[in-house]
């Protein structure tokens, strides 16, 4: 499949899959009695989520794939090749770094629905 199309379906996948997650927590918190302690986890749980996914993207970007989508300088810079290529690349490191961020989105969706 081409970089591009894999890209966006993994920015749908996050896009369909978040509103859902945030109505399902928020109605978790809305509830007119006090919070529980189930309640009380789950909003720490989002918050620790977060930042664990931002952490996730930052290091695939910066050890993992970002160096394969700089350009190369053995290649010319005008050649339809090399713009092909980085295009493709470019696709590819954004396609990993949104994986923590769809896997965390999917599996909170599926647990969410449980409860």
């Amino acid at each position: 499949m081409p970089p591009w199309i894999t890209l966006w379906t993994r920015s749908l996948e996050i896009a369909f899959g978040a509103p859902e997650v945030i109505a399902r927590r928020l109605q978790m918190m809305y509830a007119p009695s006090p919070w529980t302690l189930e309640t009380w986890l789950e909003s720490q749980r989002m918050v620790w989520e977060k930042g664990f996914a931002a952490w996730r993207a930052w290091t695939t970007l910066w050890f993992g794939v970002w160096p394969r989508s700089l350009p190369r300088w053995d290649q010319p810079l005008a050649s339809g090749k090399w713009s092909q290529r980085w295009h493709e690349d470019t696709a590819r490191t954004w396609h990993q770094a949104l994986k923590p961020y769809s896997t965390t989105v999917r599996a909170n969706a599926r647990r969410l629905r449980k409860k």
